[in-house]
């Protein structure tokens, strides 16, 4: 629909309600402003409920319990340490309007160019490619980041991108989990992009200043070049100081040409590739498949045969879509497709 159309209709029925002029052009100055971002207009808590289709008693119950009941919580062991994450998952139906609020309100918002993940169209290996043959590779780690990013933050996002306060009170309940973003829901991945636009500005600002090279992929921010390491955390811990977050110190780790140099899993030095331990790993298993036949080596290992081969079968796809001419992973691919029923 069209603003002109929308302007008419939307007058036609405030009038018939009574509304008054002034009113009137205040509620059409405030659509006027959504329409031109391509967000949807919403009115109002009742108008809400109405555009995601569920009764409004259900999405205030939703956006204002303070406790997990529309959620699955689990929690899962860290990748980088023995340390556990909490994964907190929305019921259906609460999934089904964060989907909704993605869809149509969040991913109509700018993200920086800085930002490589949850961006449609980057991977790692694109972040990767940024810090390529480089001389120094920094890596800094957000300590909780999901958490850190609270209740606040997210109303404010909400609020400016032109939503009221009533409507994006309840945005922010809808996305939020006990005042901060839940890891599991839709919606958390591009509100972190978006709460992070202001601190990519400013961290690509004295990057570009200095010609160091700048990505972030989530949590995970990757500087390259010729730089003062000293200088460059300094001027971090001060942007996220003021945005309420925290340098994880136990992982920040500076590597030189003469290093391993890697950056979201990948190898940077000379070519991207996946680490050799896990290459290693993929030869070792395919090498015993081959020895013993896969049965013969699913007794020694007491492995179940589905999610075994179909966690070699992801792990050699990944191998090969970082680098499409692995030979040992194309050969895995070969064997292991053999084996799914």
């Amino acid at each position: 629909m069209n603003w002109k159309k929308y302007r008419k209709e939307f007058t036609i029925q405030a009038t018939a309600k009574s509304l008054d002029e002034k009113s009137m052009q205040h509620a059409l100055s405030y659509a006027r402003g959504l329409y031109k971002a391509n967000l949807p207009i919403i009115f109002s808590q009742n108008h809400l409920s109405r555009l995601v289709g569920y009764n409004i008693d259900y999405i205030r119950n939703a956006s204002s319990t303070k406790s997990d009941q529309f959620y699955r919580c689990y929690k899962i062991k860290k990748k980088s340490s023995d340390t556990m994450r909490t994964i907190c998952e929305p019921l259906p139906s609460l999934k089904e309007i964060q989907r909704w609020i993605l869809d149509n309100i969040l991913s109509q918002v700018t993200i920086s160019k800085f930002a490589k993940a949850y961006v449609v169209g980057f991977s790692i290996k694109d972040n990767a490619r940024f810090h390529l043959r480089q001389k120094q590779v920094l890596r800094i780690d957000v300590k909780d980041f999901f958490p850190s990013i609270k209740g606040q933050n997210v109303f404010h996002i909400f609020k400016n991108i032109g939503y009221s306060a009533e409507v994006s009170a309840m945005l922010t309940g809808l996305t939020t989990l006990k005042n901060c973003l839940p890891q599991g829901a839709p919606t958390s991945p591009t509100l972190s992009n978006i709460f992070m636009n202001r601190c990519d500005a400013r961290i690509a600002g004295y990057c570009l200043a200095r010609k160091i090279r700048y990505t972030r992929y989530s949590d995970d921010l990757t500087f390259s070049g010729e730089f003062d390491v000293g200088k460059l955390i300094s001027f971090i811990n001060m942007v996220f100081k003021d945005s309420g977050l925290l340098l994880n110190k136990t992982k920040t780790k500076q590597m030189f040409k003469h290093q391993r140099q890697f950056t979201t899993g990948l190898v940077v030095n000379e070519r991207i590739n996946v680490c050799r331990e896990k290459r290693r790993k993929l030869r070792q298993e395919i090498f015993y498949i081959k020895k013993y036949g896969l049965d013969g080596h699913l007794i020694r290992t007491e492995e179940k045969r589905t999610n075994y081969i179909m966690h070699l079968l992801g792990l050699s796809n990944f191998i090969t879509h970082i680098n499409a001419n692995d030979r040992d992973a194309l050969e895995a691919k070969e064997i292991l497709r053999k084996y799914i029923t």
